[in-house]
């Protein structure tokens, strides 16, 4: 399979812009910001860098591992790619292979894409565990960090130093983003990459425990193709 990133369109409004830059930071997303931003030179990669908006497949490859596992959508195409690694097959990302799509348009569905992104992380992991997906434990430990800080400073003010060192480092990436995304978008991120940690957590945990439909089931989820008008 091959694929690359999808890009948010210079014209997008101000706040998708923003969700963009968010998106393609690295203390956000990780290895991950590859789908959302041209990172490197064409290359052998893992499901982190890719994302189904912009893949393409070969056919029977794909009909051999039983195509998409719809009980775990959003994740159907990371499990997917994991099996087809497992069984000896090739991911390449081309960061010229790239789409224009916008982002999420207001705040309440991007912080519910998060959410989304995070429980199907989860779901994934239970269904089809790899090393990768380790990663992806950090936010939902963090929430775990944020809830017990209260208790935890009364006994130990100690506490609160990974917290002051996880401000600068939001702080550092900021101002990382600013040659991207210029000085006031930049800054107006900040925020969100806090949100991004906390919502994909958050996500994350539900996905632990949500009941997954055996394979073959048709979920309940609608899923709907959208297009922007030129």
């Amino acid at each position: 399979m091959v694929g690359g990133p999808n890009l948010c369109p210079a014209d997008a409004p101000f706040l998708e812009q923003v969700f963009a830059l968010v998106l393609s930071s690295w203390i956000a997303f990780g290895p991950s910001r590859a789908r959302y931003a041209k990172v490197g030179d064409v290359r052998a990669t893992s499901e982190k860098e890719l994302i189904l908006c912009n893949l393409l497949g070969r056919r029977e490859a794909l009909l051999k591992h039983g195509g998409f596992n719809e009980a775990l959508y959003p994740n159907e195409e990371n499990a997917l790619m994991d099996n087809l690694q497992k069984a000896g097959g090739t991911l390449l990302y081309d960061p010229e292979l790239f789409v224009l799509r916008r982002p999420r348009r207001t705040l309440p569905a991007f912080a519910k894409m998060l959410m989304n992104y995070g429980r199907g992380r989860a779901e994934q992991f239970r269904t089809t565990p790899t090393p990768g997906s380790l990663l992806n434990f950090v936010p939902p430990l963090f929430v775990l960090y944020v809830i017990a800080l209260v208790p935890l400073t009364y006994f130990w003010p100690e506490a609160l130093l990974p917290m002051a060192f996880y401000f600068l480092a939001i702080l550092g990436q900021t101002i990382a983003l600013v040659p991207q995304g210029g000085i006031c978008r930049s800054f107006c991120a900040l925020p969100f990459l806090v949100e991004t940690h906390i919502f994909y957590g958050l996500g994350f945990w539900r996905g632990l425990f949500t009941t997954l439909k055996p394979p073959g089931v048709k979920s309940d989820v609608l899923v709907k193709l959208e297009t922007v008008a030129k």
